[in-house]
C-alpha cells in the first residue's frame, strides 16, 4: 500500500512538469504590415489574432494568417474593443 501511495505522490508532482514541457505551436515571425482601406487579403487560415475582448475604445489588433499559397502574413489594424464605454 505504501508503494502505491508513493507512486501516486511522484506522479502528482511530475504531471505538471510534463504538461509544462509541451510547447504551444510557435507562431511564425513575420513582418507586420499596416492595413490600408481596400487592401486585398488572401486569408486561407487564421493563425493568431489579438484578443481585445477586455479592452474598450478603438485599439490596435494584429491578425496573423496563412494565404492560399501557404505563406504567412501579419496585418495590423484598428478595431473596437469588446467592452463598451457604458460598461467599462
Amino acid at each position: 500500500m505504501k508503494f502505491a501511495a508513493l507512486n501516486a505522490s511522484v506522479l502528482a508532482v511530475l504531471a505538471p512538469l510534463a504538461i509544462a514541457s509541451e510547447k504551444a505551436p510557435a507562431t511564425p515571425k513575420v513582418e507586420v504590415q499596416e492595413y490600408q482601406y481596400g487592401m486585398q487579403l488572401d486569408i486561407d487560415q487564421v493563425l493568431q489574432r489579438t484578443d481585445n475582448s477586455r479592452k474598450s475604445g478603438v485599439v490596435p489588433s494584429v491578425l496573423v494568417y496563412r494565404d492560399s499559397q501557404g505563406e504567412v502574413h501579419a496585418v495590423r489594424f484598428m478595431e473596437w474593443g469588446g467592452l463598451s464605454s457604458q460598461n467599462g
